[in-house]
């Protein structure tokens, strides 16, 4: 089901940030850019000057593209690195760093929310199956920790792209603000002990890189359900495999999906959980385990 909101939701909020009684909403950020990512450490900067106690774990060097992989070598040591206050390097992945934010630095004092991004590049389609963006927020849903996962999109031209995507990066301050002023809603009302976004649930954000004139709303949208692969591969005389960029990376999608509204000018949200459960085939598949047990 998909549903389109105002543009009203672009403009930035007039709510005075952290306000709750006892203390502020408590925030652990990361992402799967890098600790020096400006997408995560101006989100940091921007939602602590409004009071949030706000921590931020990311990956020492670019991780993107790896999913949910994690670091499993039990009793080794990590190099962990404190570059500014209550901000960390962690040698290690998105999922790892999501592990450590929540079980180590904050273990006695846990987040009310996970922030995944603000993600250089967008996050639908095929690239959300190895968004280490995604799979973060995803994880920390999982452990039952509400996330939200955003991203700014590309224009996809042969001109931004050789360009390095100059629009993104013109943008991108604007994608941040907006995730600001949407913690500013989630924070109205909310006290210590209360989720600040549907129990079990998360969302992925992707912003479009264009000016908030150019900007239509938003559209509330599943996942694409089968989506184009973002790369190919061409065998080589010599039997090696080259790694090419599929054509279809470059094509909007087709109508309706995250894909096409995000290139369409629509700031897109899709919920999601972190199960991995799709409960509605159990009575099909207990059909077909009764042939298989007799």
């Amino acid at each position: 089901m998909m549903k389109k909101y105002l543009p009203i939701l672009l403009l930035p909020l007039i709510y005075g940030g952290a306000h709750a009684a006892d203390r502020p909403m408590r925030i652990l950020i990361v992402n799967d850019d890098g600790c020096e990512s400006v997408g995560t450490t101006s989100l940091q900067e921007k939602l602590a000057a409004k009071g949030y106690d706000v921590w931020m774990v990311a990956p020492s060097t670019n991780q993107s593209g790896v999913g949910t992989a994690i670091t499993f070598k039990p009793n080794k040591i990590f190099d962990v690195k404190k570059v500014a206050e209550k901000r960390y390097c962690f040698p290690g992945t998105p999922a790892d760093s999501v592990d450590f934010g929540l079980f180590g630095i904050l273990k006695d004092n846990p987040p009310d929310l996970v922030i995944s991004g603000v993600n250089d590049g967008p996050n639908t389609g095929a690239a959300q199956l190895n968004s280490g963006t995604v799979s973060a927020a995803a994880r920390a849903v999982r452990y039952g920790y509400p996330a939200i996962a955003a991203s700014i999109g590309y224009i996809f031209t042969e001109e931004e792209m050789k360009a390095k995507w100059p629009s993104t990066q013109r943008y991108w301050p604007d994608a941040v603000n907006y995730v600001v002023s949407l913690v500013d809603t989630l924070n109205v009302g909310w006290q210590p002990g209360k989720v600040p976004l549907p129990a079990g649930s998360g969302l992925s954000i992707n912003y479009p890189p264009l000016d908030k004139s150019a900007i239509h709303g938003v559209k509330v949208v599943k996942n694409e359900p089968h989506p184009k692969p973002q790369l190919a591969w061409k065998i080589l005389e010599d039997g090696k495999a080259q790694q090419l960029m599929s054509a279809d990376a470059m094509k909007p999608g087709p109508a309706g999906t995250d894909t096409a509204w995000l290139s369409e000018g629509y700031i897109t949200w899709t919920p999601f959980d972190g199960q991995w459960n799709a409960s509605e085939y159990d009575n099909q598949y207990h059909k077909l385990i009764i042939p298989q047990s007799k």
